[in-house]
């Protein structure tokens, strides 16, 4: 997906309230909003949202002195999924079908995020609504049929608090089988994107093999990762990308790829076909080149 002028003032929107979080002071926020409108001439829209949102979020990182300004908002989101670990185990265990239970939840968790959204709402909320509400774009019968036939599956995380629904689903696929499972999470702090720690935190560790992507983009830009992640992506059977930012940055990209996400803004909905908010299990599908030229 390329950058549309409408991500534009979002850009200045994330940078403030990452500003906000990071300090107190007017006048830093102010420089802050001032060096991002000097970067908007400079920047180009053949590039993917992550791309350029990396770019402002190191500008807030140098001019406020804080790399990590969501530390203890990860933190809680952390915590507070883990206190609803139980109840959606429960809620899993008894549905009719687990697994489809289990990637609505992984879907839902997506809601927790800093980026487009400072304030997600009520998580009880949001969990029972995706308990009870179809998906907006349901690939789940795809899914499942591929999950059977395949062995290895690269799991590209997202956001703190989500990653403990990530690992609930994790948990399920491996009823189904011993998959050799990947978790990737970002190499160093941005936004409210989980790294090593946050995975390590909520237990991902116990269930997949925890890795970063090699970049700390808000995203899985391929170029930019790590000889490892390229290799895996390559390798997999399969690939589970949670989130916006992930459909963002590979939603061109070939591979046999299903976008978990909730819809946040509204050029990722109006490209998908979905209205903002709505859940989406989604199977990649790109076109054969030489087709195209046909």
């Amino acid at each position: 997906m390329k950058t549309y002028l409408d991500c534009m003032p979002c850009f200045f929107r994330q940078a403030l309230g990452a500003a906000r979080m990071a300090s107190n002071d007017e006048n830093i926020h102010r420089r802050v909003l001032n060096s991002v409108a000097s970067l908007i001439p400079e920047l180009p829209l053949d590039v993917t949202p992550p791309e350029i949102a990396q770019q402002v979020y190191h500008l807030v990182a140098n001019i406020t002195g804080n790399n990590d300004p969501y530390y203890k908002a990860k933190r809680d989101d952390n915590q507070l999924a883990l206190s609803l670990y139980s109840y959606l185990k429960e809620a899993i265990a008894s549905s009719g079908d687990p697994l489809l239970t289990a990637c609505k939840l992984a879907v839902a968790g997506n809601s927790i995020d800093m980026g487009p959204q400072s304030d997600y709402g009520d998580l009880n909320s949001i969990v029972q609504s995706a308990l009870v509400s179809p998906l907006s774009i349901d690939d789940y019968e795809e899914f499942k049929r591929d999950i059977e036939k395949s062995l290895h599956i690269l799991y590209l995380g997202d956001n703190a608090g989500e990653i403990v629904f990530d690992r609930i689903l994790i948990e399920e696929l491996r009823q189904i089988k011993d998959f050799d499972i990947y978790f990737v999470v970002r190499e160093g702090p941005i936004i409210n994107d989980a790294t090593l720690d946050d995975a390590i935190s909520v237990g991902i560790d116990r269930v997949a093999k925890v890795i970063s992507s090699g970049s700390d983009a808000p995203a899985t830009i391929l170029s930019w990762c790590s000889p490892q992640l390229q290799e895996l992506y390559h390798s997999a059977d399969i690939i589970i990308a949670k989130g916006q930012g992930n459909y963002e940055s590979l939603s061109e990209e070939s591979g046999n790829i299903f976008f978990f996400l909730k819809a946040k803004c509204p050029i990722a909905a109006e490209l998908l076909g979905v209205k903002i908010g709505d859940f989406i299990l989604k199977k990649q599908v790109i076109q054969n080149r030489k087709e195209e030229g046909k």
